[in-house]
């Protein structure tokens, strides 16, 4: 099969353009001090004192971050909205709609604005009459102006899905996290799902348990050294788990059936849990350990999403705030602007045209020092962007771009920073 005749899609290509999405768990869990509720969580724990969603939004586009996905219902299966499928959400106590007014905030803002809907649901799996894994058979189901045939969980997570794509747009992303800590049977109606969002938001990505999007494989903040964009399939899945050191190579694309485009996002949180415990106020990441994440995710031809929780109050806590400032102006400061040469540089900036494909599968870059030519850096895949530290900072003349190895003719662009965080 031909690796480098696979290209993006146009939403595909919006998506990996933002570099930087943040996410926002916040539910139940925030007042429980648990990181996944129990189902049967008291509504009235959700009690935030001084909710502000344009304060999360002023924050986040400060520090450069183009849309944010809020956790509509995590796996406890509270919801954040007031939806008319079910009485366990803000409608039974807190009497505020968050999705409704982070919608509101981001599109005041221009930021772009996605939910999380866990497809895993505690609540429905042990609360009475609940529909998780309850054994119904699949009939035909109104959803909307759409019909599905579909069983009573799926009407019911299909529904939830209709509420959120046509009353909190427009969305620019859905994520569907495969955890689940649920003890029951059920089969998830992806197809059902996958159209669903496609009729009511086809700009939106479908992430992580989607087509568009995969999910990188780890929550430490990385992605792989060599990452590639096209991706093999047989019998419709991955050839490789998404956890694989090597989910790409010519022997995996030997023995595939089909290539999709199918760029990696890197979830890591800001703090050591996802969602806000006050005990871990200490140990939110520092500025440099966030630059060290952006050079390995968003330089590694990734999108980075990172996790910032509210806290009981329902506003970000200072620490975060304040890491999160400095990490906007670090990126700003080291690279937003190409150094000018001669200079002194410490990160190599490649950048491939993805309109055209993935096709670079080796490089090395040379620095013109003291009147010669000598290599500094070598590379395999660079994608939508690379960020290549350097070792030891070098102060070069001039650089230049050697492929060594291509699956077709490539646009690449080469420039070069200094980041002082590097060691």
């Amino acid at each position: 099969m031909d690796a480098s005749a696979v290209r993006p899609s146009a939403r595909q290509i919006a998506w990996q353009r933002q570099e930087l999405t943040a996410f926002v768990h916040f539910g139940p869990n925030t007042f429980t001090d648990l990181e996944w509720g129990t189902g049967l969580d008291d509504p009235a724990a959700f009690a935030p004192s001084a909710l502000d969603c344009s304060q999360w939004v002023s924050t986040l586009v400060s520090a450069g971050f183009k849309s944010v996905i809020l956790t509509a219902k995590h796996h406890d299966g509270f919801c954040l909205w007031p939806s008319k499928f079910l009485d366990h959400s803000v409608a039974a106590s807190y009497g505020r709609d968050v999705v409704g007014e982070l919608s509101a905030a981001c599109q005041a803002a221009g930021l772009g604005f996605g939910v999380y809907l866990s497809p895993a649901d505690l609540h429905q799996e042990k609360a009475p009459g609940g529909y998780y894994g309850n054994g119904s058979p699949a009939v035909p189901s109104r959803i909307g102006e759409f019909e599905y045939v579909v069983d009573d969980y799926n009407r019911f997570y299909l529904n939830q899905l209709h509420e959120l794509l046509t009353s909190y747009g427009p969305i620019a992303e859905v994520w569907l996290d495969g955890a689940n800590p649920t003890s029951s049977t059920q089969t998830y109606a992806f197809e059902a799902w996958f159209d669903l969002i496609r009729r009511l938001a086809p700009d939106a990505t479908i992430a992580v348990g989607g087509p568009d999007v995969r999910w990188v494989g780890n929550e430490d903040g990385f992605a792989r050294e060599t990452e590639w964009s096209v991706v093999p399939f047989r019998d419709g899945r991955m050839l490789a788990e998404q956890t694989a050191p090597d989910i790409a190579g010519p022997e995996l694309i030997a023995q595939a059936d089909e290539l999709r485009w199918y760029p990696a996002e890197v979830d890591v949180s800001i703090r050591p849990g996802w969602f806000y415990h006050a005990a871990e106020d200490g140990a939110v990441k520092s500025v440099a350990e966030l630059l060290d994440i952006y050079r390995r995710s968003v330089g590694r031809n990734a999108v980075l999403l990172l996790n910032i929780p509210p806290d009981r109050r329902g506003l970000f806590a200072d620490p975060d705030v304040e890491a999160l400032a400095g990490f906007g102006d670090a990126i700003r400061s080291y690279y937003d602007t190409p150094l000018d040469l001669p200079g002194t540089l410490n990160v190599l900036d490649l950048r491939e045209d993805i309109s055209q494909g993935q096709q670079v599968e080796s490089f090395a870059v040379d620095a013109f020092v003291e009147g010669a030519w000598q290599e500094i850096a070598t590379g395999t895949t660079i994608g939508h962007r690379r960020l290549l530290p350097l070792t030891t900072p070098v102060t070069a003349d001039d650089l230049r771009l050697r492929i060594l190895s291509t699956r077709a003719e490539a646009t690449v662009s080469l420039t070069a920073h200094f980041d002082p965080t590097v060691s």
